[in-house]
């Protein structure tokens, strides 16, 4: 198993990417933690990988919160370590995807981005970033998105925010590679999830952008989970600092 004895905490650990992330980690033996803020989510996830936890001697744990609240990251670290002592991977899939116009985007709209997609998740890697030091080891993932490499129009807070996402991955790899800490982000493109069901309803459109995508198909949650679970293995050992495009050759052209 590719995981035994590791821990790893994913946020948004309930639906789309990181309830598929759950499932491969918790195949290959890892302890599990689940964040997010619907809680029912978090525990019917659970409750999926209850069997095969058991089976392999590892543990799934649900921690409701939310990403933006300090005291719940607090929270987040400080349960993880009592239960599990250690934290070697931390998956950083908490997410919002919202769109308007530039010239109509508000300040709070712009700050809710922000703070979601940038802050927060630099809020929660700053806490754990010392437990991987002490450790020696650890390994940050960071679920970005191919607009964080290239722009389209009605979205430039989310293009700002994954683009700065996948800077601030760069930046841990180099800055804490010497403590045995990697740092990859992957940039998915369209990926069949809930928060992008409304947009899919629009067949004229899927149609369009379907185009675009070589391998003749949108991505399922699995296809960026096969991709984490490769990352967060010693299978990659020497690989830090990457952008990495799961995107069905989209930004291939």
């Amino acid at each position: 198993m590719r995981l035994a004895n590791k821990t790893a905490i994913i946020t948004g650990g309930g639906s789309g990417i990181g309830q598929a992330c759950a499932r491969a980690f918790c195949r290959e033996g890892a302890n599990v933690v689940l964040f997010g803020r619907r809680k029912q989510k978090l525990e019917k996830t659970a409750h999926e990988l209850a069997e095969t936890s058991q089976k392999l001697g590892s543990r799934v744990l649900t921690i409701p919160g939310d990403m933006t609240r300090s005291e719940d990251l607090d929270r987040l670290v400080h349960e993880t370590r009592n239960t599990f002592h250690r934290i070697d991977i931390l998956v950083n899939n908490a997410g919002l995807f919202k769109g308007a116009p530039l010239h109509e985007i508000s300040d709070d709209q712009y700050d809710e981005m922000m703070n979601i997609n940038m802050k927060a998740v630099f809020q929660l890697t700053r806490r754990v970033l010392p437990v991987m030091m002490e450790q020696k080891g650890g390994n940050i993932i960071h679920i970005s998105s191919i607009l964080g490499i290239i722009a389209v129009p009605q979205v430039a807070a989310y293009n700002i925010s994954k683009g700065a996402l996948n800077q601030f991955s760069r930046s841990i790899a180099v800055e804490y590679g010497s403590y045995g800490i990697r740092s990859n982000s992957i940039c998915p493109g369209l990926i069949e999830t809930d928060m992008t069901a409304d947009l899919m309803k629009d067949e004229a459109l899927m149609q369009e952008w379907s185009k675009g995508y070589p391998i003749g198909r949108f991505g399922k949650p699995e296809d960026v989970a096969n991709t984490c679970l490769f990352l967060a293995s010693d299978e990659s050992s020497f690989i830090t600092g990457t952008v990495l495009p799961v995107d069905g050759g989209f930004t291939a052209q």
